[in-house]
């Protein structure tokens, strides 16, 4: 486990929040940006993909805002004002450096669809190759309440997948995990875990108005992360010795280790999809089957519906209780299933005039989860 934290990564994942690069003011604070940009210029040996919050903490003052927005509305104002200063002083500093920079703006539905997930993968992947360093952020000029990720924390989970990184760091206002609010006497850091799930007793939510992350989003990102095999680093982003190991390898912060078992990607693209179009309720030995691996999901095993949802979707596999236990890409619409569910699969082209498949989820199309309660 040490000499695992002693190796520098090859491609890193950095997400850097709205204090950090505002220091809790109303404007970008070029110093304490260039502290992050001459760390990375500085270790050119590593790919760093920037997940750069800032663009609406950079546009609100523009705007006559005397406090960060809340609605959606001013929000989205902010960001279409901020994000090109954010941008054109991550130009500027870069640029001292003899470094290009790219924006890559997404969106939960992109990431949702099979295709643009692919298509984004292949331009982060082409930009890193060209030595440029992407900066990414959701694109929140133009995001809608009900397709947006919400915070940086897990777009940067999601873009650590999509470029296969080798590790993920969150920089934060905070050391890293602790045992307590680390504000209180005598907290201590909890410098390695093995999963994200043993730390969220700990957690403690975040209250700043221009943040919308907190410990709880950080431990969400690095769940994610890790189910790709990732290991997440929750470290000070407030000090730059602190920003320099991250960029060796040395142990600082708060390490959260990959899972043993990565996901396969298109396991993966199922599993961390921010929402999911509806789900299918199975009974308890149609649940069984798939948690031993390598079955389907057939007519039989369905004994309810949620929600609307088309061809090739991604849907929750949901038990009695209403709890997720796995995701798929069904095979029928949800009408088409609710006609089927309970039916023998040689019953399917009697009752709806065709017949796709014997399953209403192929097993190569299901990954298991952790038990959560469906959104």
């Amino acid at each position: 486990m040490a000499a695992l934290r002693r190796t520098a990564a090859r491609r890193l994942v950095v997400k850097l929040g709205s204090r950090l690069l505002t220091g809790g003011g109303r404007e970008l604070d070029r110093e304490r940006m260039a502290v992050y940009v001459d760390a990375v210029a500085r270790h050119r040996e590593v790919e760093v993909v920037l997940v750069s919050s800032g663009a609406v903490a950079a546009g609100y003052g523009r705007l006559g805002m005397v406090v960060p927005p809340t609605s959606l509305r001013e929000r989205q104002a902010a960001a279409a004002v901020g994000q090109p200063r954010l941008m054109r002083m991550y130009a500027e500093l870069f640029g001292v450096h003899g470094l290009e920079v790219g924006q890559v703006l997404l969106t939960q539905d992109g990431l949702a669809d099979r295709g643009r997930y692919l298509q984004a993968r292949a331009a982060l992947g082409s930009l890193c190759e060209a030595g440029v360093v992407p900066v990414v952020n959701e694109n929140d000029a133009v995001s809608m309440a009900e397709i947006r990720i919400g915070d940086n924390d897990n777009l940067a989970a999601y873009t650590a997948a999509l470029v296969e990184a080798d590790m993920l760091v969150l920089l934060t206002d905070v050391a890293g995990v602790y045992d307590r609010d680390p504000s209180e006497p005598g907290a201590r850091l909890i410098e390695t875990s093995s999963t994200a799930g043993a730390l969220r007793r700990y957690c403690y939510r975040k209250v700043a108005r221009e943040s919308t992350g907190g410990m709880v989003t950080k431990l969400d990102a690095a769940e994610k992360a890790s189910s790709y095999g990732i290991p997440t680093v929750i470290a000070s982003g407030q000090d730059a010795a602190v920003v320099e190991s991250v960029f060796t390898g040395a142990a600082v912060g708060t390490r959260i280790e990959g899972s043993p078992r990565p996901l396969q990607a298109r396991r993966h693209w199922m599993a961390v999809q921010p929402r999911v179009s509806g789900g299918l309720v199975v009974d308890d030995g149609a649940l069984a089957a798939l948690s031993r691996g390598g079955n389907s999901l057939l007519p039989r095993g369905v004994t309810g519906v949620v929600g609307r949802f088309e061809v090739g979707d991604v849907v929750s596999i949901l038990d009695g209780r209403g709890v997720e236990r796995a995701r798929g890409v069904v095979a029928y619409d949800d009408r088409a299933v609710a006609r089927i569910k309970g039916r023998h699969s040689d019953e399917i082209e009697e009752i709806l005039g065709y017949r796709a498949t014997r399953e209403v989820v192929r097993a190569d199309r299901i990954v298991m989860l952790e038990e959560r309660a469906w959104q």
